[in-house]
């Protein structure tokens, strides 16, 4: 009679802590400092050029250059994400199942491979925002034709309340696309050679595991909305701190907890490759004695023989 292994569970808590782990203790420099000074300019740019570009566009004056140059910023800092997000990717891919104590390869490996798969990244990231854009737009659809003003919100009581449910029902599809391709990005970079591929896997991945997504999004939006208002906090109590600089201040902080969050999306996805695995069988006991074959060295090989999910040698 066989037995199996238990299947590891899927947990948020165990893919931040791998991820806080990663990120402080083992590779604080190459997953904390470098993103964060490979992204500050475009950050302080963007700090900077932001209260400058809505004054243009509210008065109309130089509103041109002023937005330009935004807009180049925020292109900038995209691309580097893209590199960055990648390189972390494959980071956490050579960590994952090592023992603790082992210190992560050279990241350049991880920044060449990374950069190998950024045209499928950033179109990936093109179809599953714009889907999720399309199907956002119609979901609010129904707002336009809602009165909300205290004086005849009373008299279109039924109205409103029809299209708030309608706008419920609407919003739906959009909660389902983000839930379903949450892990896209993570299966284009790691594992699948095109779109369709990533597409594929993550619906499949994320199938039954929509209260660990929102419960890993509730983690990731808690950790930046953490440090912003920390930001906050301390442009309160420092009034130099205000204005641009608050708005610099913020934008890094947040560029420097985005590979914390990175790092524990890509736990994620590992460890659901992980638990699509097939249960590896356990020979009988009886199986392990040096007459049948079995014994510790046999134990060995077994173990010696098997890859870490993520993991496996490229050809």
């Amino acid at each position: 009679m066989s037995h199996h292994v238990p299947r590891p569970p899927v947990s948020t808590r165990h893919a931040f802590a791998l991820a806080f782990d990663l990120a402080l203790r083992r590779d604080a420099v190459h997953s904390l400092l470098v993103p964060l000074l490979l992204r500050a300019p475009w950050a302080i740019a963007l700090g900077r050029l932001q209260p400058l570009a809505l004054h243009a566009l509210e008065t109309g004056e130089g509103s041109g250059p002023v937005v330009g140059l935004a807009s180049v910023a925020l292109i900038g800092d995209f691309i580097v994400l893209l590199i960055v997000g990648a390189m972390l990717r494959f980071r956490a891919r050579s960590v994952y199942d090592t023992a603790p104590w082992l210190r992560p390869p050279s990241p350049l490996e991880a920044y060449a491979r990374g950069a190998r798969r950024i045209p499928w990244l950033l179109l990936t990231e093109l179809v599953r925002n714009g889907a999720l854009a399309l199907a956002g737009s119609i979901s609010i659809l129904p707002a336009a034709f809602m009165r909300l003003r205290a004086e005849s919100f009373a008299a279109d009581f039924v109205r409103n309340v029809a299209l708030l449910i309608v706008a419920f029902c609407l919003s739906l599809p959009t909660l389902l696309l983000g839930y379903r391709l949450a892990i896209a990005t993570e299966a284009v970079v790691l594992d699948e050679r095109d779109l369709a591929g990533a597409f594929q896997r993550s619906f499949r991945l994320m199938h039954g595991r929509f209260e660990r997504w929102l419960e890993l999004v509730a983690a990731s939006g808690a950790l930046v909305l953490i440090v912003s208002l920390a930001s906050a906090a301390a442009s309160a109590a420092i009034p130099a701190l205000a204005g641009p600089t608050g708005i610099v201040l913020t934008l890094l902080m947040v560029v420097a907890v985005t590979p914390i969050v990175q790092y524990a999306w890509t736990f994620f996805y590992l460890r659901l490759v992980e638990v699509e695995q097939p249960p590896v069988e356990v020979p009988p006991a009886y199986a392990a004695t040096p007459g049948n074959g079995g014994g510790p060295g046999s134990h060995r090989a077994e173990a010696s023989a098997r890859t870490p999910s993520g993991n496996e040698p490229e050809a």
